[in-house]
Formats: C-alpha cells, structure tokens, sequence
C-alpha cells in the first residue's frame, strides 16, 4: 500500500488531518483514547494534526497539541459549529473518535451531531470514523433507557447515519460481522481494526511491586452497566483467605447515575475499600503499577474495554465478568483474563482470592498481557490508519487530476 502512495506521491506530501473527539482535560467519552491517537498523530513528522474538541473548564490544554474547543456536550448547535470549522481547515481528512453517545444524552442533539461525518463526506472532505460501539450491542435496561423501542429506532437512524461516511472502523471483528448482517450495502465501508495499546509501558514485576498489601484495582465510570456490589459483596470471603486484599475503586458516578458511589461508601463503610473519585492521566501508571489485579465486574459491554487495554500496558492479571465483547478481545489480543459468569459472586470471590494467593499465577498473566501489548502499539495502530487515508485521500486525488 505504501509503494502505491509513494508512486505518486512525493515524499514530503504532508497529510492534514482533524481530529474530532473529547479530549483531557474534559472528562468526555473516549477522551483518553482521543489523547493517545493524538499523540500518535504528532509524532509523525508527515502529519498536520488539529484537534476539533469539546468545551470544558477542568483545566488548561496539554501542551504541544493544536487544539479547538468548538463544541459542547448536549449542545444542539455541534453539528453547525462542527461543519464550520471543517469547513475553515480544509483537511485532507476529517477523522472523528466517537461512540454514540460521544456528543449528547440527548436523542435530538445526539442525532444531530452524528450528521456532521456524512454531511462533510457530501460537502467533499474525506470522512473517517473510529466507532467504538454499535447501537445492537447497547443494553438499553443498563443504560437505564426510559423508552427503548423509541431508541432502537433512533439508533438504527443514527447508525445509517455514520455508514454514509467514506470509511468506518469497528474494533471488533463480530461489531464488522453484526453491521454486515444488520445494515446490508450499508455496510460496505466498514473495516474491523485493533484498538491499539497505549504507549510509554514498562516492564514490571508484580510480585514486588506490591508489597504486603494486595490492591484489587476497579476502575470506570460507575453505575450503569459497570456497577460495584457484587464485589463488594465478595470482600468478606476474598478478605478471610487473603487478609492483605484491599478494593480500590477509581473513577466517578457515571453521568447517568449520579450518587452511586456515594450511597455505596455509605453502605459498605468498614469494608476493605477505598475510593479514589477521578484519576488523572498522568496519574495512571502509578494506579495501575500498584495493584495486583484488575477486575472487571461488568453486566454487559456495548465494546472493547480500554481499561482492559490499559492492564495490558501495565502487565497487570485480570478477572473479568465473561462478557461476549470481553471475551473475544482476550481471545483476538492473546490476553490473561480469568474470567466469571455475570453475576456469580461465588467464581468472582474464588478467581481474585486464587490469583492474590498465587505470586507464579499473577507473574504468568503479567508477562503475556505484557506482550499482548506489544502485539499493537497505538503508534502501529495509527501508521496502519494513516496508510490507508494516503491511498484513498491521493489515490481519489490522482484520479481526478488524470480526468
């Protein structure tokens, strides 16, 4: 592919891309793979790189980065101030980080701000989409939908919607499969792509990095389907076999249950947990460097788990509800995952009281999530993304100049 762009290109042909996604320090969906995919991107010297983010007061920039804060969560006005900018830039692509619900609860402003990818396609840019989930795998009942029969035929729209994009990429192979079966012709510009290991990793050794204490680390936006009292129920049987076990807990209420982890201090006041509320991203390798294992106790996945990405940077073993999205990116990434049936608190308590006790265990499921993340730094996940926008960017380019 690369022979091709370089046929007939010349090699300081400089790519200018937008990227449109929530971005640290706002606490928006995906803003952490945002960062990381922009982080990639700079450090390509044949990329010109903006960032189209969402508005926040949490605090200054990240340096280094050209930033835009042109658009608000919620807002019913994106999708014109969106069109605006692209419109000022003149990117060679316009390359959009979202899930669904990335620009608004909302159903109208939601919907709305999904018509900027197919509207800046007809309006001649090159549209790109990183789709981290697909509306059939959303649990409406976790996501405490008041009218779901009204949101499947929302998100059926919505999905119609991305797919006039010129390309679209899923991070599962079965997310490609479902909208194939699902949207037909609709679906002809979708390709399955990893979701890519965040970089700056490091080796380390878990047995002696912990200490006496055992952290059983959970960390996410709490209260929908990522929720905390089957754990919290298994700490006493964890705590007699493993008196050092310790649950820390990190990250905030999600947006849609606010005060859950509050009525859960107050409930399981006197157990073996802490609650650290939101952990920057420079905070992170120390979080996940002290821990023992992870654990993910889910009731459903809408897609891939960055933070189960996130132990694989960190070599850290995991023990996950078996969720189908969790399970075949253990099987697809070659990850160490011990995993439960959703809501047997029972095999929960058993697999962490099994690794905690086990320093060859946790040392195994360290070293090869170690190298399953070596298998895709984000850094080769980009260069595979920017290879294919050259091809379809000049390609499309050359074609045109030829007529």
């Amino acid at each position: 592919m690369r022979s091709d762009v370089e046929s007939t290109q010349p090699a300081t042909r400089r790519l200018k891309v937008l990227l449109v996604t929530s971005f640290p320090p706002s606490r928006g969906d995906l803003n952490e793979y945002g960062y990381h995919l922009a982080c990639a991107l700079t450090d390509d010297p044949n990329v010109d790189l903006c960032i189209l983010a969402d508005e926040t007061s949490a605090g200054p920039d990240p340096e280094g980065f050209c930033i835009e804060r042109c658009w608000r969560f919620d807002s019913i006005s994106n999708a014109t101030r969106l069109l605006w900018r692209i419109g000022q830039h003149r990117p060679d692509v316009v390359w959009f980080n979202i899930g669904f619900s990335t620009f608004a609860r909302s159903p109208l402003p939601a919907i709305l701000a999904l018509t900027v990818p197919a509207l800046a396609r007809l309006s001649g840019f090159y549209t790109h989409i990183t789709l981290h989930t697909i509306f059939e795998r959303i649990s409406l009942k976790d996501a405490g939908v008041r009218w779901p029969g009204l949101y499947r035929v929302a998100g059926r729209i919505a999905t119609h919607l991305l797919l006039m994009a010129d390309g679209v990429s899923v991070l599962l192979p079965s997310f490609q499969s479902d909208l194939v079966k699902n949207y037909g012709a609709w679906a002809n510009r979708v390709q399955a792509r990893p979701h890519g290991t965040f970089e700056g990793f490091e080796r380390r050794t878990p047995t002696l990095a912990n200490g006496p204490e055992r952290p059983i680390l959970a960390f996410g936006y709490w209260g929908t389907y990522k929720r905390l009292e089957l754990l919290l129920e298994s700490l006493d049987e964890i705590s007699r076999a493993v008196p050092t076990a310790m649950l820390v807990v990190a990250g905030t209420d999600h947006p849609s249950t606010p005060g859950y982890l509050e009525a859960l201090k107050k409930k399981y006041a006197g157990r073996p947990v802490r609650f650290l509320g939101y952990v920057a991203e420079d905070e992170l390798p120390k979080l996940f460097s002290s821990a023992s294992v992870l654990v993910l106790p889910y009731s459903s996945a809408a897609g891939t788990s960055g933070v189960m990405h996130q132990a694989c940077q960190y070599g850290l073993p995991m023990v996950a509800a078996a969720i189908p999205e969790m399970v075949e990116v253990a099987k697809e990434e070659k990850v160490a995952v011990e995993f439960y049936q959703p809501g047997d608190g029972k095999a929960l308590a058993g697999l962490l009281t099994r690794l905690l006790r086990s320093d060859e265990l946790r040392r195994a499921a360290s070293e090869q999530n170690l190298r399953a993340a070596g298998l895709t730094p984000m850094s080769q996940v980009v260069g595979d993304y920017l290879r294919f926008f050259e091809q379809k960017v000049f390609k499309s380019r050359n074609q045109v100049t030829t007529k």
